[in-house]
């Protein structure tokens, strides 16, 4: 059975009296330990998606379909049930990490507030969990840094937090919705290397959103490309990489190649 099932799922926003489609038709499926990449421009209903899994979106959306997470129906399941699930069995790491990070609580504070929510862990042991956490996403002296505060992070390191305090909850599926747009590239590299060894190691499940082609095509074994709300094509990441059915596929990557070409500089 699918880790993840999505089935026709529908999603509109209503603004001033209209109704402006995000998603239409949208179907897919993650296997338990894959990595599946939802990929599109900005306005391509991807990070909608995302967040209609567990409910996120803003009150003025509407969503319809199906959503079932191990069998369990999500999109009409009772608030206290999704509230087990969110976070602590699908968690979300989100592209802006000092937007997601409380700016007046310690990073201590907030990944034992996490740990303590989902496992019920308390004092010197679920503290312990912490600095284990931090230690694995690549955070030195992580004893010493519970006291700081995320200003006192770099982008990158932030990032590494959010992770950490992702997976804290061990969940069965990470949602990573452009996880590195907000970093440089040198920094993307080590985010990017970080989600797929901790991948392997956990067998996570992962659901990637990105506008990158590069940046799926180092972590997704399958990729879902969308447009207008629409998934346009789906399948392994070498066959749409290397053999694209779609005509907007084929752009996303001759656009890719243009900007890879020597002397090429973005701007």
């Amino acid at each position: 059975m699918s880790l993840l099932t999505v089935e026709n799922l529908e999603i509109a926003y209503r603004h001033e009296g209209r109704r402006i489609p995000a998603a239409e038709g949208v179907s897919f499926a993650v296997e338990p330990g894959e990595v599946l990449a939802l990929v599109g421009e900005s306005g391509s209903g991807k990070s909608s998606v995302a967040l209609a899994l567990t409910r996120l979106l803003p009150p003025s959306a509407e969503c319809s379909g199906a959503v079932r997470f191990e069998g369990t129906e999500l999109l009409t399941a009772p608030e206290h049930a999704l509230l087990r699930i969110r976070g602590g069995r699908i968690a979300y790491v989100f592209q802006d990490p000092a937007g997601s990070l409380n700016p007046v609580l310690t990073i201590g504070e907030q990944l034992l507030e996490t740990i303590s929510r989902h496992s019920g862990a308390r004092g010197a042991g679920a503290e312990a969990r912490v600095v284990e956490w931090l230690e694995r996403v690549g955070i030195r002296d992580a004893a010493e840094r519970l006291r700081a505060y995320p200003h006192e992070f770099s982008g990158g390191m932030q990032q590494r937090v959010m992770i950490a305090m992702a997976l804290a909850g061990q969940p069965e599926l990470l949602v990573a919705d452009e996880p590195t747009t907000a970093l440089d590239v040198t920094v993307q590299v080590q985010i990017l290397r970080l989600l797929r060894d901790l991948q392997h190691s956990l067998k996570l499940s992962v659901l990637l959103i990105s506008h990158d082609l590069t940046v799926v095509e180092r972590l997704a074994h399958r990729i879902g490309v969308m447009s207008q709300g629409r998934l346009v094509e789906l399948g392994r990441a070498e066959q749409v990489l290397r053999a694209p059915q779609h005509p907007y596929t084929k752009e996303l990557l001759r656009y890719r190649s243009m900007l890879s070409l020597p002397g090429r500089r973005d701007g």
